[in-house]
């Protein structure tokens, strides 16, 4: 009987405070613990650099810890996968690169897909590709070396950071769409690829701008064009490829952060907000655009805009150029 009068006046109560849902109690103190933030690749490189420099901040901002993760291997796969594979309750996140749109478009047994394994948080920041070329070339103009190998048949090296890189189908593109008898020479990594260019083993290469900027700089190498819209304020007598004569040719590498799929649209504004925040501090995007970086943030919605109309686009020129990724 007196279990039927607690039972009873449990149920009223109920009724008049109903439950609440699990994303409210979640997200209510969200953050109370700290986040964990994964990055796909090693210690050291740049997007490593960009996480430990956005995470520091926006820890500031939540009052907790952001904690690098760092899952490398498999071209960002290892890591994407953990990322899209652990809780959605906000204290997981992916900061991820333009390689979870190229990978689904190269690789017919991709094992994510950044539309349906991901919420988009929000676009970090944008890193243009600089053509830039060996000193040895004697032109110094991307229509002067256009030419050349139109003219003359002349086969060029260039290399790329892997086969599937955004480098290496930036390059493919701009062959096809100029008829370029270009050789393609894969290395593993950025540091490899750009010793082989100084010492001559290739002629050009993609490349974001940080790493060959010294390099401009101190006339190491040339830099032939840049694949931004407008000029960027560190290279700034270097042309667009639009001003080089190649029209519609804007590429860039972007990084942004990814929440699991299903992680509650509370937990997804909370960290939005705070890091379109975290992007306005003055030092933090001063120090981006030194290092050849657009920083032009967009909010959640706006990101998966964006990611919809990057994956489409290099569905595009993984199609046009026959670009695949073979497992035999």
């Amino acid at each position: 009987m007196k279990f039927a009068k607690v039972l009873a006046t449990f149920l009223a109560v109920s009724l008049i405070f109903p439950a609440v849902s699990v994303s409210q109690a979640v997200s209510g103190n969200y953050p109370y613990k700290p986040i964990r933030m994964i990055v796909a690749y090693p210690p050291g490189g740049g997007t490593d650099t960009l996480a430990r420099l956005i995470g520091a901040e926006l820890g500031r901002e939540v009052g907790q810890s952001i904690v690098i993760v760092n899952r490398g291997g498999a071209s960002g796969s290892i890591g994407t996968m953990a990322a899209a594979r652990a809780a959605p309750d906000g204290y997981t996140v992916l900061l991820a690169t333009s390689n979870v749109t190229i990978t689904p478009a190269i690789d017919a047994q991709a094992k994510f897909s950044v539309q349906n394994d991901f919420e988009p948080v929000t676009l970090l920041t944008e890193s243009p590709f600089a053509l830039v070329a060996n000193t040895a070339i004697a032109t110094k103009t991307l229509e002067g070396l256009i030419t050349q190998t139109q003219e003359n048949k002349q086969s060029i090296n260039y290399a790329s950071t892997g086969v599937g890189s955004p480098q290496h189908l930036t390059t493919e593109n701009l062959k096809k769409s100029m008829n370029l008898d270009w050789l393609h020479v894969p290395y593993q990594g950025g540091g490899p690829s750009l010793v082989a260019l100084i010492e001559g083993q290739v002629q050009v290469m993609f490349s974001n701008v940080l790493p060959v900027l010294p390099y401009i700089q101190s006339g190491k190498l040339t830099a032939l064009a840049q694949t931004t819209r407008e000029r960027l304020p560190v290279l700034p007598d270097t042309p667009t490829m639009n001003e080089a004569g190649i029209d519609d040719f804007v590429v860039s590498f972007w990084s942004g952060i990814l929440a699991p799929k299903g992680t509650p649209p509370e937990i997804i504004n909370k960290l939005d907000a705070a890091l379109l925040k975290v992007m306005k501090i003055p030092a933090l995007r001063a120090k981006l655009t030194e290092q050849g970086t657009i920083v032009n943030p967009l909010s959640s919605q706006q990101f998966r805009v964006y990611i919809r109309n990057d994956a489409a686009y290099w569905g595009r020129v993984a199609k046009s150029t026959n670009i695949k990724i073979n497992h035999d």
